[in-house]
């Protein structure tokens, strides 16, 4: 028993540098966790946001293809030609500002998203309500974040074909067809650093037999 009594009398515990030390391998072990996880709540994010530019990039797409027969009531333009002299952004003529820098208390926004289809008015064209239903999604900042001027939301279309200004916007002897249209959607997330583009062929319009031979060349067949 007193063997016993004279070992433990001989552990004098932890000095204190060496809970120091303990403490500071500790403390670096926690700093390094959190900032994992901070890092992963962000990569998180980010994909989110780069997952649902893919689906609004994707929505504009099929919206420009699936209306290029829509044609304005005013000039007889299709969506394509309008998109081709007209070129849609998100901020339409303002300078590029996020929504929540926007707004004042006048203007509070709320975080209920806006009805993209309410508003439409009769006197709208159906080009005017389209492109009235992308300011909506985008315009507010609501189903995409936004944090600096750089995170800029647009399309343009480009007008081909071998005429040449001032028909087109690019020649190419290789377009046997009548004008070719190429649309064109960018989209910049995480102030400015992350960018999902998109290029398409907007529309297309055959050209006839007689047609070529008119112009004195062949019809590509």
């Amino acid at each position: 028993m007193r063997k016993h009594y004279y070992k433990y009398t001989k552990q004098f515990g932890l000095t204190i540098l060496e809970a120091l030390i303990s403490t500071a391998i500790v403390g670096i072990g926690f700093v390094a966790i959190l900032q994992m996880v901070n890092f992963s709540v962000q990569s998180v994010d980010s994909s989110g946001e780069r997952t649902k530019a893919n689906f609004f990039v994707s929505m504009l797409a099929e919206d420009v293809i699936s209306h290029r027969y829509t044609i304005d009531g005013r000039n007889e333009n299709d969506l394509a030609e309008d998109l081709s002299t007209n070129p849609w952004r998100s901020e339409g003529d303002e300078s590029r500002i996020c929504a929540r820098q926007r707004a004042t208390t006048d203007t509070a926004l709320t975080d209920t998203p806006a009805d993209i289809y309410g508003d439409q008015v009769d006197s709208d064209t159906s080009i005017d309500n389209k492109k009235n239903k992308w300011q909506r999604i985008f315009k507010d900042d609501q189903f995409l974040k936004c944090k600096s001027d750089r995170d800029v939301k647009r399309m343009k279309v480009f007008k081909i074909c071998r005429w040449g200004a001032p028909m087109c916007d690019f020649d190419n002897p290789l377009v046997y067809d009548e004008p070719m249209y190429i649309g064109r959607i960018q989209i910049n997330m995480n102030d400015g650093k992350k960018r999902k583009y998109l290029y398409f062929q907007a529309d297309y319009k055959i050209m006839g037999h007689y047609q070529a031979l008119a112009l004195g060349g062949d019809d590509g067949g």
